[in-house]
């Protein structure tokens, strides 16, 4: 018997959609890593700052390159603050002039000598020229800047000698010491994914794995994407393979197989 070649072609058809059905499991499984589903994540720095001028003057140091580490504490830039120390002292003799006056007047109105207002005026010049003094204490602390943290020096915009503007960045400064991982979910995670929930980060560069927790998550879904950004911290501090800046896959070994089917659907579905 004879069967027609429309026959075929509908039969052959029929059979590879049923093939690609069976396959359908298996192909999901391999493109999500064992019903792992996964996003993408970026690590970011805890600490992490851009030292600026805390004043305008001339450098006579600035003791760190790029790629250089530094430790908290240590002496990374110096201003030229002569003219602070000028003021200073200026500030000091004012002051030690005016708690003179005030021990005279105090004693010369034990006698009527002299008013009390005159008393309360000489103790007013002594609280002024006291907080004249500290300003410049405040000021003169600034001429030496510090590192806040351990960290590595990744740029550097200044040099010795060069004058530079209140408030002029010079340094940047970031540390690979405590890391947080940035991920972005569907919001139908949510059932499953939140504080405390376990994840593992791959970093794209090295294939260093990295595994923690959600600390951290945003209550608030992107009505257009559905989705929303987790905070991770790991449970260990990372070693070299793992930086700042670095992207990856991200992982969430405690998600049920359901989950990833529900997410797929709902990207069929739009």
């Amino acid at each position: 018997m004879m069967i027609a070649g429309k026959d075929i072609n509908r039969r052959m058809a029929s059979l590879g959609g049923t093939l690609l059905v069976a396959m359908l499991p298996g192909l999901m499984n391999a493109a999500h890593g064992a019903d792992q589903p996964t996003v993408r994540g970026q690590v970011s720095a805890v600490n992490s700052t851009i030292l600026a001028a805390p004043l305008s003057g001339r450098l006579l140091e600035v003791n760190r390159r790029v790629g250089e580490e530094v430790n908290k504490g240590d002496v990374l830039v110096r201003f030229d603050c002569r003219s602070l120390k000028a003021e200073r002292a200026v500030a000091s003799a004012r002051l030690s002039g005016a708690s003179s006056q005030y021990k005279v007047n105090k004693q010369l109105a034990r006698y009527d000598n002299v008013s009390q207002l005159d008393v309360d005026l000489s103790r007013a010049a002594v609280n002024e020229a006291s907080s004249s003094v500290n300003l410049s204490d405040v000021y003169l602390s600034d001429c030496t800047i510090t590192a806040p943290f351990d960290a590595e020096v990744v740029s550097r915009a200044v040099n010795p000698h060069q004058f530079v503007s209140n408030g002029e960045p010079m340094l940047e400064l970031v540390s690979s010491d405590e890391l947080e991982i940035e991920a972005v979910i569907p919001a139908m995670w949510l059932g499953q994914v939140d504080a405390d929930t376990p994840m593992t980060f791959t970093a794209d560069a090295t294939g260093a794995e990295l595994a923690g927790k959600i600390v951290r998550v945003v209550d608030n879904i992107d009505p257009v994407s559905q989705t929303l950004k987790v905070i991770a911290r790991p449970d260990a501090k990372p070693d070299g393979g793992i930086k700042p800046g670095m992207s990856g896959e991200v992982r969430f070994p405690s998600l049920s197989p359901s989950t990833l089917e529900d997410v797929d659907s709902g990207e069929a579905a739009q």
